[in-house]
């Protein structure tokens, strides 16, 4: 019953960290989102849609994306929602859903030469992987994500966190190390501060010395 109780809580611990990365991806600055190449509508619905999932109103998302998709079927900003959705709202364990959703999203993104929405099915399939136990597949995933777009965010966080859950805390640094060397200025982006002092996969990171040096003491000042 107590190992039942700490997965349960450490997959709600998931599920509020996804959510806050998905808003936080949603919400980024107009260059990145000029990357993704959204048209006006999807963004300004996104948005919409992106604050019911951060606020667990799961279903009206769902319900509010199916309509969009029946008129915009292959419309990558609404996948992407879709595609999260099933991510958080599993049944059962089941992310077969999630996976053809992923897969669509890749072929399009490809297909488009869209590197946004590559990088953000890789992300997501990820942390599917991640909790079916494939651990080094979603690490892989992470990896070729990172190599698509070596400045983003999203795929150097994500390998900090990959690391630390494991305790290896050295190969955490690192890409502690390369997030902050890629950003000089990271203290004035609220993305980079919001998960170095706050998400939950650098649990074990925040003792280990190196970062309480190059992180923490700064986050103090």
């Amino acid at each position: 019953m107590e190992k039942t109780a700490k997965n349960d809580e450490k997959l709600r611990a998931l599920r509020k960290e996804l959510s806050q990365r998905t808003i936080n991806m949603l919400s980024r600055e107009e260059s990145s989102q000029s990357i993704s190449r959204d048209p006006d509508h999807v963004r300004r619905i996104g948005k919409e849609i992106s604050r019911l999932i951060r606020d667990e109103f799961l279903e009206e998302a769902r319900e509010r994306l199916e309509v969009e998709l029946q008129a915009h079927p292959d419309e990558l900003g609404f996948l992407n929602l879709l595609m999260i959705i099933h991510v958080m709202d599993r049944k059962f364990g089941d992310f077969s859903e999630a996976k053809k959703l992923g897969s669509r999203i890749m072929e399009l993104a490809v297909e488009q030469g869209n590197i946004y929405y590559t990088m953000a099915a890789l992300n997501n399939m990820s942390i599917v992987a991640h909790n079916e136990g494939h651990d080094e597949m979603s690490k892989v995933m992470y990896l070729a994500a990172h190599f698509i777009d070596r400045r983003d965010v999203g795929p150097m966080r994500n390998l900090a966190g990959w690391h630390a859950r494991r305790n290896r805390l050295e190969e955490a640094q690192k890409w502690i190390d390369k997030l902050i060397e890629t950003y000089p200025d990271w203290l004035k982006h609220e993305e980079i501060v919001t998960f170095l002092k706050k998400d939950e996969s650098l649990h074990n990171l925040r003792n280990h010395e190196p970062f309480r040096q190059r992180v923490l003491e700064k986050l103090a000042k």
